[in-house]
């Protein structure tokens, strides 16, 4: 009996009644399946066969991924993707997908409706194609927006902010259900504070190091549209308050938002970056220091090698001090100094690099998108380095530029934010 209960409870078969009897008359019965842990066993097969299947395109959204592809390769991919190759989701770089993104954004209605890819455009295929977009979105390269306010370096100069936010999959379908809820009710825009406390957004203001005010923010979302408006208070009662709006990014150009589901509210990751300017106020002294020592050493190496010609040098060792020579070996040793300045120069440039990276929170490789010059300029950043004199701090990011369709270019492109360091905020 107390077998008979094990066996029970851990799932090992029992003979059934007759089995033994059967044995002992010669004949060979078929013994009853292993049944333990049957159900975990399939329940794990079919979770992994759902997790190899979820990951290929449907014959749908592959024609529409082939087109965006052959669109990829017109205009000169570096490395273009074969879509022979292109059978599992996986395969697929994050920066294709990054632009694949958008020219589904912008060109999928018209492929169907041209016959490039041979689909009647209905709810069914605009279904599909949403389904692709979700599944690609988390694999796309990074993406942030620098909200820049307007007419800061017209009408005023306030020491910012630029405020930068990281253009997340999470949080783009939250975007995409405050445009719903605008058009739904007919509003001009929804607000949500840019604020750790409230939401996980992922975001950095960029402002004066010494800036001393308290600062709230709010992303602003119409239909159409997306900005910052900004409320700063001086710690002062004698400061009045200041409200200013940044400019205003459209949502089709930096998203796929036509095709992303504005019912249904996406929980936000729970990454956090908060970085502002004033925390790196120290190192950012520092860096000027270093700048200021390796300019004196390079103007006196520089001036010293000039100064005295070789010939004068060999004859004052001659003169005064016979085999010692000294003056040569002082030469010799400034030619080695010169060696020592180029890594010093190099070390004082990655410095530069990692302090910008740390305040903007932007890294190599990632996509920024920003107002400049009144035109928005969206480029996959390569190089990213700040300039600093007395009174400002310039903020640079250099790498190819996007076309308007999203694919990405061969021009390189610069992005400039300019800070003051302090002091009034009104030039």
């Amino acid at each position: 009996m107390a077998v008979g209960k094990l066996c029970e409870k851990l799932q090992v078969p029992k003979p059934p009644r007759g089995y033994w009897a059967r044995v002992e008359a010669g004949q060979t019965p078929r013994r009853p399946a292993l049944k333990a842990f049957r159900e975990e066993l399939e329940a794990k097969r079919k979770s992994a066969l759902q997790a190899r299947t979820a990951g290929h395109f449907t014959e749908l959204q592959s024609k529409f991924l082939d087109a965006a592809l052959e669109e990829l390769r017109k205009r000169g991919v570096d490395s273009p993707v074969e879509t022979s190759r292109l059978k599992h989701i996986s395969s697929l770089d994050q920066d294709v997908a990054a632009q694949v993104l958008l020219l589904i954004q912008g060109q999928a209605q018209k492929w169907a409706e041209s016959g490039r890819v041979d689909v009647k455009w209905g709810t069914s295929v605009r279904t599909s194609i949403a389904k692709l977009v979700e599944r690609l979105m988390p694999l796309a390269r990074p993406q942030l927006l620098a909200f820049e306010t307007e007419g800061k370096r017209h009408s005023f100069s306030a020491a910012g902010p630029i405020v930068l936010v990281r253009w997340t999959a999470e949080l783009q379908a939250r975007i995409a259900t405050l445009a719903q809820i605008a058009r739904d009710q007919n509003l001009s825009h929804v607000v949500q504070p840019l604020s750790a406390a409230d939401h996980a957004w992922s975001s950095t203001h960029l402002y004066q190091p010494e800036s001393d005010f308290i600062l709230n923010s709010y992303l602003c979302i119409s239909p159409d549209f997306a900005w910052v408006e900004w409320y700063r208070r001086s710690w002062r009662e004698d400061d009045p308050p200041e409200r200013h709006s940044t400019s205003r990014i459209k949502l089709r150009n930096v998203m796929p938002i036509d095709f992303l589901d504005g019912n249904v509210d996406k929980v936000l990751s729970p990454g956090i970056s908060e970085a502002k300017v004033k925390p790196y106020l120290v190192r950012l002294q520092a860096l000027d220091e270093a700048e200021r020592i390796f300019e004196m050493l390079t103007n006196a190496a520089y001036a010293l090698d000039r100064s005295v010609p070789n010939e004068t040098l060999a004859m004052a060792d001659r003169l005064w001090f016979g085999s010692e020579r000294p003056f040569w070996a002082a030469r010799e040793a400034f030619a080695h100094i010169e060696t020592d300045l180029e890594r010093w120069e190099q070390q004082i440039e990655a410095e530069r690099s990692q302090l910008a990276q740390a305040v903007l929170g932007v890294r190599p490789g990632d996509i920024v998108t920003s107002h400049q010059h009144g035109t928005l300029t969206r480029i996959s950043a390569e190089s990213i380095s700040l300039y600093s004199t007395e009174n400002h701090v310039t903020f640079v990011v250099s790498g190819r530029r996007f076309r308007k369709d999203g694919t990405l270019g061969k021009i390189t492109d610069t992005m400039s934010f300019v800070m003051d360091r302090g002091g009034d905020d009104r030039r």
